[in-house]
């Protein structure tokens, strides 16, 4: 079986994620994102990536739980491009609020209904 860490480029893992996917999810919603404000999604990418790589290395656990897991895997595996820690939190912790399924203020067609 493999881990999420070993999930190749486009494939689904076994817990349903598809990192192509997200990748495409959050290159769309970066704009609308408050943290997003004079940064391009290419700045952040790298911190989308830890989000949802990390999401599935820590099931079960909240994003405080693991918040300096999360840092230092977003510091070791940083290209050196990559903003710091401090400035792409935010990214992060949307990836997990997503990723459980809490959907944010920022969220397009939250509470939006087709029908009444």
């Amino acid at each position: 079986m493999k881990t999420s860490s070993e999930t190749t480029k486009g494939e689904t893992d076994q817990d349903g994620m598809d990192p192509r996917k997200e990748a495409a999810f959050w290159r769309e919603q970066h704009s609308k994102q408050p943290y997003a404000k004079n940064y391009s999604y290419e700045q952040f990418e790298h911190a989308y990536r830890t989000g949802y790589n990390s999401f599935l290395k820590y099931p079960g656990k909240k994003f405080e739980e693991v918040e300096d897991s999360l840092a230092s895997d977003y510091d070791e595996a940083k290209p050196t491009s990559a903003l710091p820690w401090d400035t792409v939190r935010p990214a992060v912790s949307s990836v997990w609020e997503r990723m459980t399924g809490v959907l944010s203020p920022r969220e397009p067609g939250r509470g939006v209904r087709d029908f009444i």
